[in-house]
């Protein structure tokens, strides 16, 4: 009699799971348990709104797992300073209800097709994403050197590694002058401009 809402649940496990793992590995806040949940939660409400509700209105309980869907992902999302993390985390979540509500309508070919373009989001856009991030990275920097070291100069090293600066500020106090700006470039010559930071004695600080 219910065999066919038991496979929908067991399905919905095993997508939840699939979309999760990822998360799980990168040790995010949602793991493959709690969106297996989310999973199989949606595609129970979406089972219960199309049994409760008459023909014209088989949707009613259906269209507020989106609402609550919202308040679960808005919890994962944090913000450091100028960072925000946990926006990824907070869209496999709603996608993870999309996959439950799928499911619980009976479409297991497009929930299939979606599970798939998912992982491949999650799993093979990682790398893309990573060769963007290494070619275009983005640092606040804070540097204070000893003496009356010129913004100038700065910017004369800076430019020998093919960086670029924002909103350049110098302040100078006494013997110290400090920088603040934000520097945009390869991840490889932002690395060469710290190991001269590091081996410039007339640096007295710097963080970014």
């Amino acid at each position: 009699m219910y065999g066919d809402e038991i496979l929908k649940i067991i399905l919905s496990a095993i997508f939840g799971c699939l979309v999760g793992l990822e998360r799980e590995v990168r040790r995010k806040p949602a793991g493959f348990r709690t969106l297996a949940l989310i999973c199989v939660g949606a595609t129970i409400f979406t089972i219960c709104s199309y049994k409760l509700g008459v023909t014209d209105n088989r949707d009613r309980i259906a269209a507020n797992i989106i609402t609550g869907v919202g308040f679960l992902g808005a919890g994962v999302i944090f913000r450091n300073n100028a960072s925000v993390s946990g926006i990824t985390t907070a869209a496999t979540i709603w996608i993870a209800a999309a996959l439950g509500m799928l499911i619980g309508i009976g479409e297991y070919w497009l929930s299939m097709l979606t599970l798939i373009v998912s992982l491949f989001i999650l799993y093979a856009l990682q790398y893309i994403q990573n060769w963007v991030d290494s070619r275009f990275q983005h640092r606040l920097y804070s540097i204070t050197f000893e003496s009356d070291f010129t913004g100038d100069e700065l910017l004369r090293r800076i430019a020998e590694w093919s960086l670029k600066t924002h909103s350049f500020k110098e302040t100078r106090v006494e013997k110290q002058t400090s920088f603040e700006f934000d520097l945009t470039g390869r991840e490889v010559n932002m690395n060469k401009f710290n190991q001269w930071l590091k081996d410039n004695k007339q640096v007295c600080s710097f963080r970014w």
